[in-house]
């Protein structure tokens, strides 16, 4: 079955996030409502470019900074206030996205240092830690994991990792289609080429629908892709090892009015977090999603 394409936006079945969404919504159409009020992240969070829901405090979610910063990761609470912080011994390239999963070590932060908005890293890499204290400062060791793409170098802004510390990398779609890599077999430290598991869209992607955060439920039944202006809600197929569509699986986030959407991290009980960067004067921000229906 054909995915439905990243790039095409169908006015119908765009869900707005205000109350006038639910009256006119089918039964089985995922739908979501702000959760709260809106945060306002620190200034030294001015690009936070991930997030992700911590496993050993889920009231919690972890964050990062963008090109051009420490190698620091933050536990944020959902009011936008920094809990914990941690410095690391590993390379800050250019953070782009972060996600937490089991592991061996019970619980692992994996951090994609993928962001190439040049196209010319011929080999970038995804840092494992075991998860530390959110409510702590502190610092830790990063192991380091080089990878290239198996079709040169892409954009590549969007992590999620399925049970079995299965590592899958999503590209940017800015001159090439937006597509979802696996890295094949366990982590090692020698640089490996992933492998292409399917297209979301044909070709490249117009700037507000390009791809900026991923994120995989603890129990990889669903991957949720972000855009700069959309979420899209994915099943996990696993006898075909692939992200399958869910009916009107697309919800319009241009009415959040985020200065420039980044992060989406998937929390428990339909809640979904959301992250962007500072963009021309305004503060990052932090939005929490309540979403029922079908992914939900």
């Amino acid at each position: 079955r054909r995915l439905p394409a990243l790039g095409a936006l169908a006015a119908l079945a765009a869900l707005a996030l205000t109350a006038a969404l639910s009256p006119l919504a089918a039964q089985r159409t995922p739908r979501c409502s702000t959760e709260g009020e809106v945060a306002r992240l620190p200034h030294h969070l001015e690009e936070t470019s991930g997030a992700a829901v911590s496993i050993a405090d889920p009231r919690l979610v972890w964050t990062h900074n963008d090109s051009g910063h420490e190698a620091e990761l933050f536990a944020l609470t959902l009011d936008g206030s920094v809990e914990g912080r941690v410095e690391l011994d590993a390379p800050a390239l250019d953070w782009e996205d972060i996600a937490v999963a089991r592991c061996a070590a019970g619980a692992c932060v994996y951090v994609a240092d993928t962001g190439d908005n040049l196209e010319a890293r011929t080999s970038v890499s995804i840092l494992r830690l075991p998860e530390p204290d959110p409510h702590e400062h502190t610092t830790a060791h990063a192991q380091v994991f080089p990878v290239r793409l198996p079709d040169g170098p892409r954009d590549v802004e969007a992590l999620f990792v399925l049970p079995g510390e299965r590592v899958y990398l999503v590209s940017k779609g800015r001159n090439h289609p937006a597509t979802v890599y696996r890295y094949p077999g366990p982590l090692r430290p020698d640089t490996v080429t992933l492998v292409e598991v399917q297209k979301l869209s044909q070709g490249p992607l117009a700037p507000p629908r390009m791809v900026t955060g991923a994120d995989a439920s603890l129990d990889g039944s669903r991957v949720l892709v972000r855009t700069y202006q959309s979420l899209h809600i994915y099943r996990w197929d696993a006898e075909a090892g692939r992200l399958a569509g869910v009916p009107r699986g697309e919800i319009d986030l241009r009415s959040l009015a985020e200065p420039q959407g980044e992060g989406v991290a998937v929390g428990r009980s339909g809640r979904v977090i959301l992250t962007s960067e500072g963009h021309r004067g305004h503060r990052p921000l932090l939005t929490v999603l309540r979403c029922e229906g079908p992914g939900f």
